[in-house]
């Protein structure tokens, strides 16, 4: 690539990823700015209220600051895999899967385009990333199947005459990993002095489950006006199978179109890596010209929007 091409393809390149970051922190706020409208629904304005120093000591309380966001983001997202690791490790695992298709690149083509170990170093990041994200994934719907055996759980344990925190217990040392660990935790944040209606809010922001956000509202609303908790617990755990049955029939009547989305996205990228590496001279025809850069720049962002449009639609949760 001549030195008059490279300015503008490395201007556009950064431009790109400006733009993906910018598109993923707005898609970021608006999650936060729903997350927080649903908190702000749950929570209660009564006398009996905590403070703010208790508020701030919770697992599940918001962070202040950009960077604290993140951070936290990122620890949940590592927590709610399943994988027992911490966010340490995962960012170490992550950096080291970006350092050894980088070094590799370097070595390869150390003499011609070195500059290649940039992208790779970031592909190679990227895939521990999205495993993490699929692991995400499964371990929600794992949590999401076990909640209306849970729910009957609970019933049954309030109808045999145990108190609604002595039912959380039996549920989290009697219950199936991983939701037990969950009630467990929520437990011991109990026997500590958290307020239940607080655990709660906590456990909802850690799990973001819908039907738990339902639970913990009826838990709260039945501490506040009563009622026949063990019934409301059945009505709730049978919506909640009916749910996941709903979920079940859309996954599987739309597992073509992810799987073909999922074909087109692999093959895409599969053609690129192949024209780069072992096609270069008709790879770098692109790099002639200014509008052949445009071009190819056009090309990989009109594919990201395909991507995160084709998710937009398959999503099950609006």
């Amino acid at each position: 690539m001549s030195e008059e091409n490279l300015l503008p393809f490395l201007g556009l390149f950064a431009a790109t990823a400006i733009t993906f970051v910018l598109g993923w922190m707005f898609f970021s706020w608006l999650r936060t700015r729903k997350r927080r409208e649903i908190d702000r629904r749950m929570s209660t304005h009564s006398d009996s209220e905590v403070s703010l120093t208790l508020e701030e000591a919770l697992p599940g309380a918001p962070p202040k600051g950009f960077w604290e966001r993140m951070d936290r983001s990122f620890e949940d997202m590592i927590t709610r895999t399943g994988l027992d690791l911490d966010a340490a490790m995962a960012l170490a695992i992550i950096v080291l899967c970006g350092i050894i298709p980088a070094g590799i690149m370097f070595v390869w083509r150390n003499e011609e385009e070195p500059w290649l170990a940039i992208p790779a170093f970031f592909l190679g990041m990227l895939v521990p990333l999205l495993f993490f994200m699929w692991r995400q994934g499964v371990w929600r719907r794992t949590m999401q199947n076990q909640l209306p055996d849970v729910f009957f759980l609970l019933a049954r344990s309030l109808r045999a005459g145990r108190s609604i925190d002595q039912a959380i217990q039996l549920v989290g040392t009697q219950g199936v990993p991983p939701l037990s660990r969950e009630f467990n935790r929520m437990y011991r944040q109990m026997e500590l002095g958290l307020p239940l209606n607080q655990v709660l809010m906590g456990a909802s922001r850690r799990l973001r489950l819908v039907d738990f956000n339902v639970f913990a509202s009826v838990i709260d609303l039945h501490r506040s006006t009563g009622g026949n908790l063990p019934v409301i617990l059945d009505r709730l755990a049978s919506a909640t199978r009916d749910h996941n049955n709903f979920e079940g029939q859309y996954r599987a009547a739309s597992v073509l179109g992810r799987y073909s989305a999922a074909f087109i996205t692999g093959l895409a990228l599969f053609i690129l890596f192949y024209f780069f590496m072992f096609q270069r001279e008709m790879a770098l025809r692109f790099f002639e010209s200014g509008v052949g850069i445009f071009l190819f720049c056009a090309a990989v962002t009109f594919e990201v929007l395909g991507i995160l449009l084709l998710f937009f639609f398959l999503r099950h949760e609006f």
